[in-house]
């Protein structure tokens, strides 16, 4: 829980967090975090004359940087490009059941001041957006404009997914970038220092670095949010767009306001005539909801907002499957008669023809003869190699969604028990259904191999990789284990007032060792069931079990990283900041297939004493002028399930305790250098 203002002041007052020197409450103190000024010691980094620095080496390292004292009341310029470090002004103690959370105060944000590292520039986020709704956006896109969204989040407090306020829009500094894979073959690019998320021993959520995350079972989505009111209808109009000069607009009550200025008068009379008008000479504000639309002078018409049904969203997953579309037709190909019957009893009603022909090697191709319908399905779902889960089915109900993953596996996919699977060459459809089937609440998994492939029902050739996304409700292994909260489990059987061998009796279990793997973290991870088991047990002891019910029970679930790679792109990083209200909610979910990401926050561990270096780049094209005493950051404080059983300082060369002003790297101390070191 992330603490109020009142929880800070009164943390304060008792003297076990400490802020020092914290002159002016009524300016520092916000409603849920503590605003930090800036100190007057800087260390700048040399530009030139730098081969190689070898983080083992100190030496190197402090060769690397130079000392600057700025005094009160004078300027430290902030030039482009510049990175340097800084510190705060105040002493922070953090108690050993707190951490703290640091970031750069929004306002030097919008100067381009910052402090974080997340996402590419073409990494794909999924938000919500009150124009779209649902869907998947660039991050460089909704940075660099400032959109308005709300990010898919989950809460540390309940485990739960829900959308929330982004509060701050960020572009930072050039970095290079690494591509995390976990084991389902999901994947997202970040900077090396960015922030996944896993469990603590206490069942707590915890950052892990995506350099440090490789073999760690991290959070990914189980199931995704609904919309609040699930669109119902499809408007033609906006799905075409109000210059589209093949779609004719027929309305026998009036078109509303109509430009014939681009119309000779021959042609003028003939669509008057018939009570039309071409789209691209109507004013798409003052069309009646009641117009119907025809490609050009087709016979064929569609009302303007087009019902969003179980059957429509079935022949869609089926169509981006197993068809293919031309100017004036819809193909699709398949060996089950009964699919073809039912895409074809979509479009009959509407007067669209179709036409059957069936193949030597029992193949079956229905071609649906109708320039409007290909119109509506290219539009909606892509063609050729390109197509996809529609734009607007994330603001589908769940009902209609079902429909449409069933056409997509009975179009190309393959049935067995307790699991489907859908075969794709088309990457970005890969990603789509893995977000899918979350949304539906399926474990799902994709891999892929190297193939050529030639259709022939749709004379359709493929090279390169073929992909396979696994789809099942329950029972797949991936998505079953959980990282082991030992410390909670040992709180709970001593809640109990069971030794391990009466735990493990009372469980089935023929050793005290199936419980003592558990605890004492032998057992890294901990299947579900297990869990389950354990949690079944200690409330027939009236134990409070909420938090591994919040676990058991959540819409997260946790895969393990593959791979952390390092790719050959270097360059500008953007993040989202998403945080309401003061509450720890500080992700949001991006990447193929979906995984939680951390907005960056500095974190201070439970037990740390001293001033807070600041990581300070300028990203704009003009000098920024700091001034010490300024107030450069704010922290927050979030309680921890328990309190630390290792705080900061306490052993594990906490190597930055009692830190006074800005200090360089000291990564050379790390255990992992020590043979260096001896050298």
């Amino acid at each position: 829980m992330i603490l109020s203002d009142a929880d800070i002041l009164a943390r304060l007052e008792t003297g076990d967090l400490r802020i020092d020197p914290l002159s002016d409450l009524e300016l520092q103190v916000q409603p849920a975090s503590v605003d930090l000024r800036l100190g007057t010691e800087f260390l700048e980094f040399q530009r030139a004359n730098i081969s190689c620095i070898h983080p083992n080496r100190a030496d190197e390292v402090d060769e690397y940087v130079e000392s600057t004292h700025v005094s009160e009341g004078d300027e430290f310029v902030l030039h482009p490009g510049d990175f340097v470090l800084g510190s705060t002004k105040e002493r922070v103690a953090v108690p050993d059941d707190l951490v703290a959370h640091v970031e750069g105060r929004s306002s030097l944000g919008r100067l381009a001041v910052v402090i974080h590292a997340s996402l590419p520039t073409d990494e794909e986020v999924f938000l919500w957006t009150p124009d779209e709704g649902f869907g998947f956006y660039e991050i460089g896109d909704i940075v660099e404009n400032e959109r308005s969204a709300r990010a898919v989040s989950f809460d540390p407090q309940t485990l739960r997914v829900r959308t929330h306020q982004v509060s701050d829009h960020i572009r930072n500094p050039t970095k290079r970038i690494y591509r995390v894979t976990l084991e389902s073959g999901r994947e997202v690019s970040v900077t090396r220092d960015h922030n996944l998320f896993t469990l603590d021993e206490y069942g707590g959520v915890t950052r892990i670095a995506s350099e440090d995350a490789e073999g760690t079972l991290v959070m990914v989505p189980d199931r995704l949010p609904e919309p609040s009111a699930p669109q119902t209808e499809i408007d033609l109009v906006e799905l075409f767009g109000p210059d589209d000069d093949d779609i004719t607009v027929f309305a026998a009550d009036g078109l509303g306001e109509v430009d014939w200025s681009d119309v000779s008068n021959g042609v003028r009379r003939h669509y008057e005539g018939q009570s039309s008008a071409p789209m691209s000479a109507t004013r798409p504000s003052s069309l009646p909801s009641a117009a119907e639309m025809a490609f050009k002078q087709s016979d064929v018409r569609l009302p303007r907002t087009l019902p969003v049904t179980t059957d429509l969203a079935w022949a869609l997953g089926f169509y981006v499957a197993e068809g293919y579309r031309r100017r004036k037709q819809i193909v699709v190909s398949n060996t089950n008669r009964e699919y073809l019957e039912r895409f074809a009893s979509v479009f009959e009603p509407s007067g669209a023809g179709c036409s059957w022909y069936e193949r030597d090697n029992g193949v079956t191709t229905l071609t649906v003869c109708s320039a409007l319908w290909s119109k509506v399905f290219g539009e909606l779902a892509g063609e050729g190699s390109e197509k996809t889960v529609p734009a607007q089915a994330w603001d589908w109900s769940n009902e209609v969604l079902t429909a449409l993953y069933e056409g997509l596996i009975d179009g190309d996919g393959h049935r067995r028990e307790g699991r489907d699977t859908l075969y794709t060459a088309n990457g970005d459809l890969v990603s789509r259904a893995m977000f899918l089937g979350a949304r539906l609440g399926l474990l799902n998994s994709v891999y892929h191999r190297e193939r050529e492939q030639y259709i022939e029902m749709s004379d359709v050739s493929n090279e390169g990789a073929e992909w396979a996304v696994d789809f099942s409700e329950s029972g797949h292994k991936r998505g079953q284990y959980v990282p082991t909260p030992s410390a909670l489990l040992r709180r709970y059987r001593d809640r109990a007032a069971l030794t391990m061998a009466d735990a493990a009796a009372e469980m089935g279990y023929s050793s005290p060792s199936s419980v003592a793997n558990v605890e004492n973290e032998e057992w890294r991870s901990t299947n579900r069931e297990t869990l389950r088991r354990f949690r079944d047990l200690y409330l027939d002891y009236d134990v409070d079990t909420t938090r591994l019910d919040q676990i058991l029970d959540s819409d997260v679930r946790f895969e393990r990283v593959e791979s952390v790679e390092t790719t050959d792109r270097v360059e500008p990083t953007y993040d989202l900041e998403v945080q309401p209200n003061g509450r720890a909610v500080e992700n949001f979910i991006g990447g193929r297939g979906g995984v939680f990401l951390s907005n960056t926050a500095g974190l201070c561990d439970p037990g740390y004493q001293g001033q807070i270096t600041l990581e300070l780049s300028n990203l704009g094209t003009a000098p920024v002028a700091l001034t010490p005493g300024m107030r450069i950051s704010q922290v927050t404080f979030t309680r921890l399930s328990s309190p630390a059983k290792r705080p900061y300082g306490t052993e594990r060369g906490s190597k930055y305790q009692g830190q006074t002003g800005p200090q360089a790297s000291r990564i050379g101390s790390d255990p992992e250098f020590a043979e260096r070191r001896e050298e």
